[in-house]
């Protein structure tokens, strides 16, 4: 029985992979799930708003809600922002994706003082800030 049923959820989880189409790459999704540059612009708002609120959670002492907050902003927002910054500014879209995604989190993970940490978000809302001038430009 135990053997059936691992075959059995083994068969739906191959053809569950398979489902979708034969020519889907990760670019082809990627491209497709891409925000267009007005709605990037909307979320480096939102960006901003995560990075803030990451900020504010570290000054009160709560390091997990900051990193997760933070996290959130990167995962949730700003890789909306990378495919269309990337066609127009693929250094900055580089420097913000690590800035964010790895920077700010391992500094609030390691206890970094809170000026340290303030500066580094200081320092990505001023990228975001030339991001979000890349993007109007249309």
């Amino acid at each position: 029985m135990k053997k059936t049923l691992a075959l059995s959820v083994t068969a739906l989880a191959l053809a569950a992979a398979g489902c979708g189409g034969n020519d889907d790459s990760e670019e082809t999704v990627e491209a497709e799930a891409a925000a267009s540059p007005s709605e990037a612009i909307a979320e480096i708002a939102e960006v901003r708003a995560g990075l803030g609120e990451g900020l504010a959670a570290y000054r009160k002492g709560d390091a997990d809600e900051a990193e997760q907050l933070v996290g959130t902003a990167y995962l949730e927002h700003f890789e909306l922002v990378e495919a269309p910054l990337e066609e127009r500014d693929a250094e900055l879209n580089e420097e913000l994706e690590v800035l964010i995604s790895t920077t700010i989190r391992d500094a609030i993970k390691a206890g970094e003082p809170e000026n340290e940490v303030a500066g580094l978000v200081q320092e990505a809302n001023k990228g975001l800030d030339q991001a979000e001038t890349e993007l109007e430009r249309g």
